[in-house]
């Protein structure tokens, strides 16, 4: 672009923190759009080309082990800051630790998150998409000579705008800025989020449709004795096996930095390897679980299914996000969450009490993601935009503050923040 078409630009709006904000969502939106679509295209065809053809099944081991070397290549060699989530590096970012968003980070994390979710690593987009998301924030920044906390809010704007699009909770991805990015209210950086989270929400639903993120078709859960009752089973369950699932992807974590004989860019392979022999035999486990999920609430996987899917996701998942591979746990968080609350609805006949166990899979949503990243809020709001149901709205809230009390007794710190500050001390030690 001429410099002195830039140089009016910045005359006429700089400074204007709504032409920012509809920027920021502007570009989120279709980056969102295209990284979300990449992903599901190339998932899907990896997905019929190899499970639709018994002589073409044993190349799904290749072709992940092959996704996870192009990750881990693209991320340890161009951009070490798009390695996993993205979600923590953004935290530290907007805590001012002295870390950059570079606009190269932008085209790694893309192609790098391509390669390992599309080719079936059992993890999140959202991360990914929170990282681009602020990406585009800083692009803007650096477009308007933005510094200090204006810069800050830039980036918070487009992190937040990520997750609206993601989801198409634009809601959810304001309070997602507010209540795990900055941890406080603050008006200044309210305004430009919920400005971008609205504008690139909306571009989302024109590319990709208005509907909600899980297309299911959601019952009532009145609080009746037996609903507040599965919801305390629910709630307690879903507390601890979250702080057990955060820690299982710590000590994860460490297992891999002890492999130090392997190279930080050969070990998303490994992981590709492993969630492709995996894949063989249970591909319901393989990329982000959006499509297991929907499958799921809309009653089409047995409970014997449901809880082998539940066991193998739960350590498949902490496998390949340790490995450093560009990918988040926020999307198998939540499948996660809805496989534990379809199971706890379905068995709860067994003692006397009998609950729709599609509501309770939405609940289980809520709850699972309340304990492992302590974001109740975040969580309730999130679960209700994405799957439209109201009805369901206050065993949602019961269900998640219970999990969230019951990981607070655990002494559970938020997994995000635990997350940045390993990274923060591994990065001392290099």
């Amino acid at each position: 672009m001429n410099r002195h078409v830039i140089k009016f630009i910045r005359r006429v709006i700089h400074g204007k923190s709504l032409w920012q904000a509809l920027l920021i969502g502007v570009i989120t939106g279709f980056l969102i759009v295209a990284f979300n679509s990449s992903i599901s295209w190339t998932f899907n065809y990896i997905q019929s080309f190899t499970l639709h053809n018994p002589q073409r099944i044993w190349i799904l081991p290749l072709i992940t082990t092959l996704g996870g070397l192009i990750s881990g290549l693209l991320v340890f060699k161009f951009a070490p800051e798009t390695r996993g989530s993205g979600i923590p590096y953004v935290k530290l970012c907007l805590a001012n630790y002295g870390k950059l968003t570079r606009i190269r980070s932008i085209f790694v994390k893309f192609f790098a998150g391509l390669a390992a979710i599309g080719s079936g690593l059992s993890l999140g987009r959202e991360g990914p998409s929170v990282q681009l998301g602020a990406g585009a924030g800083a692009l803007v920044g650096k477009l308007f000579n933005a510094t200090g906390f204006n810069k800050d809010k830039l980036i918070a704007a487009g992190a937040g705008s990520a997750i609206a699009a993601t989801f198409n909770a634009p809601i959810a991805g304001t309070v997602f800025v507010l209540e795990e990015l900055i941890h406080k209210f603050s008006y200044m950086i309210l305004l430009p989020t919920m400005v971008a989270a609205v504008v690139a929400s909306a571009i989302a639903r024109e590319c990709l449709g208005n509907n909600p993120a899980f297309n299911i078709i959601m019952t009532s859960a009145d609080l009746n004795f037996k609903t507040i009752a599965v919801c305390l089973i629910l709630g307690v369950l879903a507390g601890v096996l979250g702080v057990m699932f955060a820690r299982t992807i710590l000590i994860t974590n460490k297992i891999y930095t002890l492999l130090n004989k392997i190279p930080n860019w050969a070990k998303p392979a490994l992981a590709g390897l492993i969630i492709g022999l995996i894949g063989v035999i249970l591909p319901q486990v393989m990329g982000s679980g959006n499509l297991t999920v929907e499958s799921l609430l809309q009653g089409n996987i047995g409970l014997k299914l449901v809880l082998v899917i539940f066991i193998v996701k739960f350590f498949v998942t902490p496998i390949c996000f340790g490995s450093g591979a560009a990918g988040g746990i926020f999307l198998p968080t939540l499948m996660l969450g809805a496989f534990l609350g379809y199971l706890t609805g379905g068995l709860s006949h067994f003692i006397g009490l009998t609950v729709n166990p599609i509501a309770f899979g939405a609940i289980g949503m809520a709850a699972f993601l309340s304990a492992v990243a302590r974001t109740p809020i975040t969580a309730v709001i999130m679960v209700f935009e994405m799957t439209g149901g109201y009805a369901t709205i206050l065993p949602i809230m019961l269900t998640a503050a219970i999990a969230d009390v019951v990981a607070e007794k655990m002494a559970h710190r938020p997994i995000y923040s635990t997350l940045a500050i390993q990274q923060l001390k591994n990065e001392k030690k290099v």
